[in-house]
């Protein structure tokens, strides 16, 4: 008899599972949603059974693991999971910085729905692009998904992207193929540029401006006293909440310069007739309307932790804590629920995996162990706030990353060593039994054609 010695992640619950015969895949496979966790690989079929519909997805994406191990083939054996720990399992991937084309997109979707994860936070409009359609606002696609950027030559250079419907619809399928649900971003009310240039009427000053082609922070934000920014903001909501079939859309919030806001006559006047002390007020304000908008189309907003600097925001907002965990802290104490991803905290995977000089990465240091090092149940926070706290997810920003490719090798390994954390939780994550399968994840990432990142873990 063989064994298969657990090289499966997130880890499983048998021990020193037996094999003594490989069979060919595909074979017939039967779901059943019932009360255990279990893999059943016959001669003839295989039977997956889950006590929930993300246990049943794992379940598959252990069947295609084993299948890339055994190349192409099955081990006839049986084998019991877990069930994950944290019901958000999230990814980000920012599309604006750097257009990923739909076929990179699938190839990193596939791959994470081997290891759990089941949200997928789809990125798509900042100051440097904005990325999909919106019903009779052409000028997006004619002005806002293009850049032009200069060389040290005084060349010029064109980027640009832009996903039609198709596009956005053909992804979501394919994600709810795999068991992961898509939560499309609309920044609001900052990462506005490449908006304004198309509609300068949406901005405070109505001054025509040019798609951003530099990185960081930028004055020229939406207007809260514009209606016919409202308008536009119902119409994009309405259509995402059209393609999109989860419960979530995200609106931004964070990084908004309040400059333009303090002396305009328009967010002065809203802030009278409602009492706000300040432009923090005035942006908590304007996240509860846009709230609003996305509720009327029935889902829920999520927001970057910036919407908690306001004093009230409304209670329905879950809050994306990035800065540290700041912002988990002070969104739990008022009831909010909470999804991690502090930069610092092993989340963001456009960081530098190690200090070897021919790393890719951005800004600071994040090794492969601080994915796996994150308390994602924040034990400091009394029992009631911890239950606030829905998962995490990794982030991964394309600043300094040109293609999907380049995504990949910053994504993998960390990806899937996040992946545990979340599914395994505390009580059951090993790093010591993790470092033992860092080949097997290698060997998985090669074999379905991921680039992953072979340098140390801690």
């Amino acid at each position: 008899m063989k064994t298969i010695d657990c090289l499966l992640t997130p880890r499983i619950e048998s021990e020193n599972v037996k094999f003594d015969t490989l069979i060919g895949y595909p074979l017939d496979v039967e779901k059943v949603i019932c009360d255990e966790n279990r893999v059943v690989i016959s001669k003839d079929k295989i039977v997956l059974k889950g006590k929930g519909k993300d246990e049943v997805a794992l379940a598959e994406g252990y069947i295609k693991q084993l299948s890339l191990i055994f190349d192409g083939s099955l081990p006839v054996c049986s084998f019991s999971y877990y069930s994950p720990a944290y019901r958000y399992r999230g990814f980000h991937i920012d599309c604006v910085r750097h257009f990923v084309t739909r076929e990179e997109l699938l190839r990193i979707i596939d791959a994470m729905s081997l290891v759990g994860f089941n949200y997928f936070h789809w990125h798509l409009t900042d100051d440097q692009g904005w990325r999909f359609p919106v019903p009779g606002y052409d000028k997006l696609k004619e002005i806002s998904s293009t850049r032009y950027i200069y060389d040290n030559n005084d060349q010029k250079h064109v980027h640009q992207g832009f996903y039609e419907r198709e596009d956005l619809e053909y992804v979501n399928e394919y994600c709810k193929e795999r068991g992961i649900t898509v939560i499309p971003e609309i920044e609001t009310p900052g990462h506005a540029e490449a908006l304004l240039a198309a509609y300068p009427e949406f901005g405070c000053t109505g001054n025509k401006i040019d798609v951003q082609n530099n990185w960081g922070v930028f004055e020229n934000v939406m207007n809260p006293s514009s209606g016919e920014l409202w308008e536009f903001l119902d119409a994009a909501i309405k259509e995402l909440a059209s393609i999109f079939d989860g419960p979530f859309i995200h609106i931004g919030g964070d990084e908004c310069p309040h400059v333009q806001w303090e002396d305009h006559p328009g967010c002065r006047l809203i802030m009278e007739e409602n009492g706000l002390k300040n432009t923090s007020e005035l942006q908590g304000w304007f996240t509860s309307r846009v709230s609003s908008i996305v509720k009327k189309y029935g889902k829920r907003a999520i927001g970057w932790d910036e919407v908690v600097d306001a004093p009230e925001i409304d209670k329905d907002v879950v809050v994306m804590s990035w800065r540290g965990l700041n912002g988990a802290r002070t969104a739990s104490s008022r009831g909010h629920n909470v999804i991690l991803c502090p930069e610092n905290g092993g989340c963001y995977m456009d960081r530098y995996p190690s200090k070897e000089s021919w790393e890719l990465g951005n800004l600071s240091l994040s090794i492969p162990k601080d994915s796996y090092d994150l308390d994602i149940s924040m034990k400091e926070l009394e029992e009631e706030r911890r239950s606030l706290i829905l998962g995490a997810q990794c982030c991964v920003w394309g600043e300094k990353l040109h293609s999907g490719r380049e995504m990949e090798f910053m994504i993998f390994p960390r990806a899937y060593i996040l992946a545990e954390n979340l599914w395994l939780g505390e009580e059951r994550k090993d790093w010591e039994s993790l470092k033992k399968r860092k080949d097997i994840l290698g060997l998985i990432s090669w074999k379905k054609d991921i680039l992953c990142n072979p340098g140390k873990w801690e």
